[in-house]
């Protein structure tokens, strides 16, 4: 059997989380995240490791796809440091401050968003 990768409480906020995008001050959309495990073959371990999905939705309401980051973590160290780049579509390339939203703030965007378990 597996076991479960070591406790890290540094991904707590990455827990079903959602962070604010802001650029220039001015809301440019919102990051929903989860934390769930993996297991990689070739690791040679019977322990899973951690791996954080993410869903982009600009203000403008385009939703991008799903994505994903594992150790040793590119996208969740950046979040951490309270910045989010995305480089991936011209109409929303840049460089954006993130701020992680309270529970009852974080369901109500999730539910504005149609953003569940399923999208991740």
């Amino acid at each position: 059997m597996l076991e479960q990768p070591e406790p890290d409480p540094a991904l707590d906020p990455f827990r079903d989380g959602v962070a604010v995008l802001r650029r220039d001050e001015e809301v440019a959309g919102y990051v929903a995240t989860t934390v769930r495990t993996f297991w990689a073959p070739l690791s040679f371990s019977r322990r899973r490791h951690w791996w954080v999905w993410f869903i982009v939705v600009w203000a403008d309401g385009h939703r991008e796809m799903r994505d994903e980051d594992y150790a040793p973590w590119t996208v969740v160290r950046e979040m951490q440091s309270g910045t989010f780049s995305w480089d991936q579509d011209d109409a929303h390339r840049g460089d954006y401050t993130v701020e992680w939203l309270p529970e009852e703030a974080r369901q109500a965007v999730l539910s504005a968003l149609n953003i569940g378990p399923d999208d991740f």
